[in-house]
């Protein structure tokens, strides 16, 4: 009887997990879906030429030169 109980049991648990790794194989499928489309919309803003507000004039940064060196 218990060998019965036992074989009942694990088809249970081989179906249960076998279901469960369905349910993550889509879940993985969407997310690599979503995570390619954030990968083009990164790489078509970083390629974006960046557009500067009206008036604005861009400057490098200079120290000034200390002449009591």
């Amino acid at each position: 009887m218990d060998i019965k109980i036992e074989e009942v049991f694990e088809g249970y648990e081989i179906q249960t997990l076998t279901s469960r790794v369905r349910e993550l194989e889509y879940a993985c499928a969407e997310l690599q879906i979503y995570n390619n489309q954030l990968q083009d919309r990164c790489k078509k803003l970083a390629s974006r030429q960046p557009s500067w507000p009206k008036g604005y004039n861009p400057r490098r940064h200079r120290p000034a030169f200390r002449k009591d060196k």
